[in-house]
């Protein structure tokens, strides 16, 4: 009899301390909220998913992503949310978070700044967080993944090409945008490279002077064609506007910029054999 208490008696110390440890375990994991949806899909390329306590409903890819506690949007997380995650690191990205930054710091929370201007950038940013995550094996080889995929083209001429973010008011991208260096590194000249910033706004007019090409366009805007005076645009003449694309290969810097270079050398190399011929 008293052997079987003392047996029970073990199962029950034995399950407690599993359980205990457990909760340790999980207590004492490093948390991460990611405010940028390009670095949580580089975390879940890190396969440190298990670090995520919280995203944004922007952070969509891939599908486990939107099991994520969500603790806002892009533009204006909780706070409140965000506190109460009681997380060791928040990553923001700028410029566009900039307000939560400051917000954060005041608050003494841990920030990672995500901003990469170009593919280095970025490859610094990968090294760095799977340094912070014990993972740089992992992360050497996303990096070498994506060096292996992105690597410029030869052409004996390079394609103008104009590509519009938004509308109203007419964005467009600089020299400082990674997308500008995928650009030319598939093969084309981004008409506006000689403007020093990354996402700077133009007239219509400089537009029609510069006169492209290719246009490649992000936004849900139909008829680029009918503009006045547009229809003089070389790209519009030879019906070489391209639309529907998916965004988030092109302006999200992770993994999937592989396959929005894959377009890109497509719709260039296109455009070439086109002209050509």
């Amino acid at each position: 009899m008293v052997k079987k208490i003392y047996s029970r008696m073990a199962i029950i110390c034995v399950v407690f301390i599993a359980i205990y440890c457990s909760k340790t375990s999980e207590s004492s994991k490093f948390k991460i909220i990611s405010l940028s949806p390009a670095m949580t899909e580089i975390l879940f390329a890190l396969n440190a998913d298990d670090h995520i306590v919280g995203v944004t409903t922007y952070c969509d890819y891939p599908e486990e992503a939107k099991k994520k506690y969500k603790v806002g949007d892009f533009s204006h997380p909780s706070i409140e949310r965000i506190v109460n995650l009681k997380p060791d690191l928040v990553i923001v990205n700028l410029p566009d978070q900039m307000r939560i930054k400051r917000k954060l710091d005041e608050l003494k929370i841990t920030v990672f700044v995500s901003s990469p201007k170009t593919l280095n950038g970025l490859y610094r940013e990968i090294k760095e967080i799977g340094r912070i995550l014990k993972k740089e094996n992992l992360a050497t080889s996303l990096i070498d993944y994506m060096q292996s995929n992105l690597k410029p083209v030869g052409c004996e001429r390079r394609k103008k090409v104009y590509i519009e973010l938004s509308p109203t008011p007419i964005i467009t991208i600089g020299s400082e945008s990674f997308l500008n260096e995928l650009t030319e590194m598939a093969g084309g000249r981004n008409i506006f490279s000689d403007l020093q910033k990354d996402y700077p706004v133009v007239a219509q007019e400089e537009v029609i002077k510069r006169d492209p090409e290719i246009i490649i366009s992000f936004h849900p805007e139909k008829n680029i064609e009918n503009r006045m005076g547009w229809r003089k645009i070389n790209a519009i003449r030879n019906d070489k506007v391209y639309k529907n694309l998916n965004q988030d290969y092109f302006l999200r810097p992770g993994p999937r910029l592989v396959e929005g270079f894959k377009e890109l050398k497509k719709i260039i190399s296109d455009e070439n054999r086109t002209l050509d011929d």
